[in-house]
């Protein structure tokens, strides 16, 4: 419903329907010729998965399928990054090791907070590790603080990345953000640039840590080897990573200067709606937190709101509702 949308087209489930849903890409790319396919979530995985059936020409600026599984797989990220150096938190292999609680346990794979739980004892763990005894997953401690994030672009010589603070997550305990803020953490900078240089890493992506500026403790949580979720605070911020993506996709280089303005704040309208309703139906009222929600005023910018594309934000608010009937989740 964007005015600035030039077309659209549906495609099948790339998850469930993998085969029909390169089918229906490789028509589409067939048809319009473009240079350039730029995937903006985990569906990254599944084009690189078949990236020999599309044209040698066509522009695709991601990993490897392996890369990407290896960096969306938390337990393996977890791994390489205590390699490379990175402060990472305690790994346990089983309850018997868990000296205090609460810890996160977590199937190494799944974004926006998905599949992640914070066990308050022993027999809640245990519990947990019955239900997912069929699926991979991790175990380790909790630590303190609140959540940040790295955005990052590394592309050959080019390097550059911002950082921004969780203000409000739509899940509690962490995950997708709804209100962010630009900081300059350069110690979060050097840990993600770790990681990147550890495996090479060549495209954009965004990294996830706890930090606790009281006692200056940093810990890894994992990678999104792709655009994040909190893409529009670096954008208003002056990084504007898919222009930078692109640019360097294209024409091998950008050179236009990249101020990052700190201090820059924006906020995900639909995200605080479903924040609130989500701590409303579990009874979990902060009322610092929520006073954030019920703000609008301090942002520079908000994720899925422009004055001058007014439309936009009902096309999304029909979307989640349109998850919410079909899965009866908040967080589809």
């Amino acid at each position: 419903m964007s005015k600035f949308c030039t077309g659209s087209f549906t495609y099948p489930d790339p998850f469930k329907e993998e085969d029909a849903f390169i089918k229906v890409l490789k028509g589409k790319i067939a048809e319009l010729q473009p240079k350039v396919l730029m995937p903006t979530h985990d569906e990254s995985v599944v084009i690189m998965r078949h990236r020999d059936e599309f044209p040698k020409d066509l522009i695709i600026p991601y990993e490897s399928a392996d890369k990407l599984l290896m960096l969306a797989n938390k337990a393996e990220s977890t791994a390489v990054a205590r390699k490379a150096g990175v402060a990472v938190p305690e790994v346990y292999h089983s309850a018997e090791e868990v000296r205090c609680y609460p810890v996160v346990f977590k199937t190494v794979i799944g974004n926006s907070a998905k599949g992640v739980y914070f066990p308050k004892n022993k027999e809640e763990l245990l519990k947990l590790m019955d239900e997912h005894k069929n699926e991979e997953t991790l175990l380790q401690e909790w630590i303190g603080g609140t959540d940040y994030s790295v955005d990052c672009v590394r592309w050959d010589g080019f390097c550059k990345m911002s950082v921004y603070h969780a203000l409000v997550t739509k899940t509690d305990g962490g995950g997708t953000t709804t209100q962010r803020e630009i900081v300059e953490i350069p110690q979060l900078e050097a840990e993600a640039k770790k990681l990147m240089d550890a495996v090479d890493f060549r495209g954009v992506c965004g990294m996830d840590f706890r930090y606790d500026p009281k006692t200056n403790k940093i810990a890894y949580i994992e990678t999104n080897a792709r655009f994040t979720g909190g893409l529009a605070t670096p954008v208003t911020a002056g990084f504007d990573i898919p222009w930078v993506m692109y640019k360097l996709a294209t024409e091998g280089k950008y050179e236009d200067p990249i101020n990052v303005r700190i201090g820059t704040r924006t906020k995900w309208i639909l995200g605080d709606v479903i924040t609130l309703v989500g701590r409303i139906l579990k009874l979990k009222w902060n009322p610092k937190e929520m006073k954030r929600v019920f703000s609008f005023s301090g942002f520079d910018a908000f994720d899925d709101f422009c004055k001058d594309d007014r439309k936009a934000i009902l096309g999304e608010f029909g979307y989640y509702f349109e998850k919410l009937i079909k899965n009866g989740k908040l967080n589809p």
